[in-house]
């Protein structure tokens, strides 16, 4: 008879848990639902990591990511560019509208990488990828969701611009080819607010202070497009006024592609906040620690919302799935657990309604459609973006596998969200926390992908977890997939 494993609880661990403690039971599989005392029997061990090619692994799952691929692919265009420029730009007027084009046209970039409309356009043209199309194109093609390495490194290259047009202008005005005081002033100006913006955006600085980070981010950049504004206008002023000038002020200025695309970003920054909306919001007190808003807000599938309770201080996204069960003409719901204190607040003395702006827009489990069947892990009020995936008709989604970690599952989110997910996958692993402790993430969702024969797994989840479940299955080969929180 071959022996059998019992997933025991493990404590805390870093990226590559996947030891399990054994013990000589029957040969057969037991769910949390068929057998209180042993929530999952392991027969399909968690393969041991080779050492001899650990380094490479880390390097290429861990670090050199899809993210870090594009962020290093735009870093090193730039470089190209700003050597390329600097060999061959010799004349101070074209040199410096070139510069600020570069800054412009990657400032560009970095805020048409978080337009709703790009995003979700990005994700709809993915998200058509035939089933028939070879798993390894899939694969990759499912990765869409990374583009935020775009709009980071976007950002950092534009500041880098912004220091080499400041050294320029400096130059400038000290050998006298432009001296204007307030060209300079606004350079630098402009510098420490976009250094500002970069800064506070580190992920260790962001998630320490998140609102600070947010706040910076918002205030700092209407406050740079205004200034950037009233930048190109002297600077074109100034060059028109320049000896040996041979074009008056409107027509530098019109020929500036900086002037054309600050002129697109002034849009883009607009846009979502033409489209504040204010929606009536029915609370559902599920648990001391979870809080279901139903909204009437005609959202499909599949769709992340930002709402807020002070639109000019903060704002936070939340999964939105259709409401099985409407509360006071509810069309949809979103699950919010204490995770800080907005939550806390939130789930304590709910609104009678909440803010949104600009468009919902497509999350990362929206990738799954392209796959035959797939492995959802999550923990906590994660259970919110997947019941979308859920909820839909078998013949229409992926066949799907659930591995949920949460304490109490009944007593915090209720029968109607348990049940949903029973009814999706009737051997789901719904783990107590309280009554198990902290299960070996990376060990049951193993499991069930080789029960399931599954073609991807997607954890929904805190960093944290994620990183760990994403780690452990794509450092074995296994296409995993889960949030960026780079935003």
């Amino acid at each position: 008879m071959m022996e059998t494993r019992f997933l025991a609880t493990l404590p805390e661990r870093g990226l590559e848990s996947n030891a399990t403690s054994t013990v000589s039971l029957p040969s057969q599989v037991t769910s949390l639902a068929e057998k209180k005392s042993q929530p999952l029997f392991i027969t399909y061990p968690l393969p041991a990591e080779r050492a001899d090619d650990k380094p490479f692994r880390k390097l290429r799952h861990a670090i050199f990511t899809v993210y870090y691929r594009l962020f290093t692919l735009v870093i090193m265009a730039n470089i190209i560019g700003i050597v390329f420029i600097d060999h061959r730009h010799r004349d101070n007027t074209s040199y410096i509208k070139v510069i600020s084009s570069a800054a412009s046209g990657n400032l560009f970039v970095a805020v048409a990488m978080r337009q709703d409309y790009i995003i979700n356009f990005l994700c709809e043209v993915f998200a058509a990828t035939p089933k028939s199309t070879p798993l390894r194109i899939r694969r990759i093609l499912a990765k869409v969701f990374e583009f935020g390495g775009v709009h980071s490194s976007a950002a950092i290259c534009s500041t880098a611009w912004f220091v080499r047009l400041a050294i320029h202008l400096t130059m400038s005005f000290e050998n006298g080819n432009l001296r204007n005081i307030s060209v300079l002033a606004l350079a630098y100006v402009l510098l420490l607010l976009f250094t500002a913006i970069v800064v506070f955006a580190h992920p260790k600085l962001r998630q320490k202070s998140h609102n600070t980070f947010e706040r910076i981010h918002r205030f700092a950049g209407w406050m740079c497009s205004m200034i950037f504004w009233t930048l190109i206008v002297l600077t074109a002023k100034a060059l028109s006024e320049a000896p040996g000038a041979e074009q008056t002020f409107v027509h530098i200025l019109i020929r500036l592609p900086s002037f054309w695309l600050l002129s697109l970003n002034t849009i883009h920054t607009a846009i979502p906040w033409l489209r504040l909306r204010r929606w009536e919001a029915t609370p559902e007190a599920m648990s001391p620690h979870a809080l279901r808003l139903h909204l009437k807000a005609n959202i499909a599938d599949f769709y992340t919302i930002r709402i807020s309770d002070s639109p000019l201080s903060e704002w936070h996204s939340f999964a939105c799935f259709v409401d099985a069960t409407p509360r006071n003409g509810s069309t949809n719901s979103v699950v919010i657990s204490r995770a800080g204190d907005w939550t806390a607040k939130t789930i304590a003395d709910p609104k009678p309604f909440y803010w949104t702006r600009g468009l919902p827009t497509r999350g990362v489990l929206y990738m799954s459609l392209i796959f035959r069947s797939v492995v959802v892990v999550t923990t906590g009020s994660g259970i919110g973006p997947c019941l979308n995936l859920l909820a839909m008709q078998p013949s229409t989604r992926p066949s799907v596998r659930v591995f949920w970690s949460t304490p109490n599952p009944l007593k915090t989110f209720g029968e109607e969200i348990v049940g949903n997910v029973r009814a999706a996958d009737p051997n789901a692993v719904i783990w107590d926390t309280r009554q198990f402790g902290r299960p070996d993430m990376a060990a049951v969702t193993w499991q069930l992908l080789k029960e399931s024969g599954a073609e991807a797994v997607f954890c929904i989840s805190n960093p944290k977890v994620t990183k760990l479940v994403t780690y452990a299955m794509e450092s074995r080969g296994v296409a995993a997939y889960g949030p960026i929180f780079d935003s």
